[in-house]
């Protein structure tokens, strides 16, 4: 295993964030028919020698430290606002805990693109019991709510908070939630 900057394709000191590249047996050869991508995923070797590989590129980010192997999330689903990395279940957990109105587990924060700059929605589901949803001044209150805690938590502006009914946001057959 190797923790690679995904840009530099150089190996990362520990206890910085790169992404993981993985090698060995139980790795696969590659995607079928495929060649183009099999070279970009399967195919990767660190621009400053290799002791193993070729490597695996995960797609996840993660650190090593002398306690282990941490996983920080998606390269893909990261958000960058401001030069600042953003990680969307970071997001998500303070968007959740800021109402009780909104459903545990049903938050997706995600990046959009806004006149060429990136920046943060949060979609959230309100728990069955809050109502329909109709009441504008409660469904105020939720936004504010949200709103506020990420500007605290994460020095992060949201563009826009939408509130949906319970069990809209897309989720895997094994309940993951599904930004994309």
């Amino acid at each position: 295993m190797a923790i690679v900057d995904p840009q530099t394709r150089t190996r990362c000191r520990p206890g910085q964030v790169g992404e993981i590249w993985v090698a060995g047996d139980s790795v696969a050869v590659g995607y079928w028919q495929r060649p183009g991508l099999t070279r970009e995923v399967f195919e990767a070797t660190p621009v400053d020698g290799g002791d193993r590989g070729p490597y695996m590129r995960t797609g996840d980010l993660g650190l090593r430290t002398e306690d282990g192997l941490f996983v920080c999330g998606r390269i893909k689903d990261v958000v960058i606002v401001g030069g600042r990395n953003h990680y969307p279940h970071d997001i998500e957990r303070t968007a959740e805990s800021a109402h009780p109105a909104i459903r545990p587990g049903c938050v997706a924060a995600f990046g959009v693109d806004a006149d060429g700059v990136e920046q943060v929605v949060v979609a959230a589901e309100l728990r069955r019991e809050a109502g329909d949803g109709t009441d504008r001044k409660a469904r105020q209150g939720v936004v504010n709510a949200v709103l506020r805690a990420v500007a605290q938590e994460h020095r992060l502006t949201v563009r826009e908070v939408v509130l949906l009914p319970a069990g809209t946001l897309p989720k895997t057959s094994s309940g993951k939630l599904q930004r994309r």
